[in-house]
């Protein structure tokens, strides 16, 4: 045995470069019942004219001289300034992310590198696939760690062969990879090119995915989504996702590698021509949304994936549901209810079922996300089967899939 440092790369995204979204396609219902999402701009502000140049400094200062009473007053306002810019230093100090604190990780690992760790043999593989994202992965307010995905890692692969994530920011995808990898976990990884109306987002999310492809190959890579319900959001138009697709497929096969090229995207968006246009159809279908009970909901996914979406699939194509999932709280929606009770009623009716009919989905999601709450809503924040501590808010299916 022996003891293995893992090196975590320093980030060098500049957050004032541009707007950027978050990495996720979760959204949220505005006023009028209409599905929105709000970005965020990020400026730099010069600073305040009475300050901006030495001599405007200069003649601040005069003006306190010659009078006790100035002085005074000066030297007050000065102790208080020292005061404030302590308590925000000290406040920087405490919450500033982990991973710029501490960048070297400790494991045991064997004679070969790989980490040496327990496995729990109350988990079963029981998933065809898990949706994962995780806290501090939203660019540009990255504070990701390696140590944690590797934690996710461990549960996760001991319930699932596949985990589909949403983004390449905040070094998430190369956590992942670089998890799975060193844990031998016998998982691999769906990986999502983020998509929106940004373009410096694409590109640097599309460089990053093809690093990782020639990094870790396709061991460890099982297949590739170009956005994720962007026709939805409205972000780009489909002869523009058409193109990114087309685009990322001919790089995939120059570089001598053959994983399925897909997008994800409402299942009510998944017509022939889109589907026509990718390897595997990836429709997210949520029966929550569709306002039915915890009770019919497992029979509404099924009826909805058969009579809406392979319809229009080419003759052998394969469709995944690429989400699906029930939430613990929030807003209900007409007859569907959040709650962990509901939500365990649709887990034990849909994922053994799915498995015995040979389904593949995967299911939204894997935690609870504090980040998710604060910037949409409650019902946002609680899809997970795990909460925001990684405790299992309901008892996990026992149908093994091998």
């Amino acid at each position: 045995m022996s003891s293995s440092r893992i090196q975590e790369p320093q980030n060098s995204y500049n957050p004032y470069n541009t707007r950027q979204p978050d990495n996720h396609g979760r959204f949220v219902p505005s006023s009028n019942n209409a599905w929105s999402r709000n970005g965020a701009q990020y400026e730099m502000k010069p600073l305040d004219p009475a300050y901006n140049g030495q001599g405007n400094f200069h003649r601040f200062v005069s003006s306190i001289r010659g009078s006790k009473k100035n002085k005074t007053c000066f030297f007050i306002g000065l102790f208080i300034f020292i005061l404030i810019l302590g308590g925000a230093i000290a406040a920087a100090a405490i919450l500033i992310p982990k991973s710029r604190k501490d960048k070297t990780i400790h494991y045991e690992t064997d004679a070969d590198g790989y980490i040496v760790w327990n496995k729990d043999p109350s988990l079963v593989r029981s998933f065809y696939g898990i949706g994962y994202t995780s806290e501090s992965s939203q660019y540009p307010y990255c504070g990701l760690t390696q140590e944690e995905v590797i934690e996710d890692v461990k549960i996760l692969s001991q319930l699932t062969h596949r985990i589909r994530l949403y983004g390449m920011d905040c070094h998430q995808a190369e956590y992942t990879l670089e998890a799975v990898r060193r844990l031998k976990a016998d998982t691999k990884v769906t990986l999502t090119i983020w998509v929106d109306d940004n373009d410096v987002t694409y590109k640097r999310q599309y460089d990053e995915f093809f690093r990782l492809l020639q990094k870790y190959g396709t061991n460890y890579i099982d297949a590739v989504s170009v956005g994720n319900e962007m026709l939805f959001r409205e972000e780009v138009t489909r002869a523009k996702l058409y193109q990114y697709i087309a685009d990322v497929r001919s790089k995939v096969q120059s570089l001598g590698y053959n994983i399925p090229v897909s997008t994800t995207e409402l299942g009510t968006n998944y017509n022939a021509e889109l589907l026509s246009k990718v390897d595997v159809g990836m429709a997210n279908i949520h029966p929550y949304f569709g306002g039915t009970t915890a009770e019919n909901a497992a029979n509404w996914t099924f009826t909805y994936l058969e009579e809406e979406v392979k319809i229009n699939a080419k003759q052998g194509q394969d469709v995944i549901i690429s989400e699906v999932g029930w939430p613990t709280e929030g807003a209900s929606e007409k007859s569907a209810v959040a709650s962990v009770k509901n939500q365990q009623r649709f887990m034990n009716d849909f994922v053994c079922e799915a498995n015995r009919r040979g389904v593949k989905y995967y299911w939204f999601e894997a935690l609870d996300l504090k980040w998710k709450t604060k910037t949409w809503t409650v019902l946002e924040g609680h899809w997970g089967m795990f909460d925001e501590k990684k405790k299992a808010k309901i008892t996990l299916p026992n149908c093994p899939l091998e």
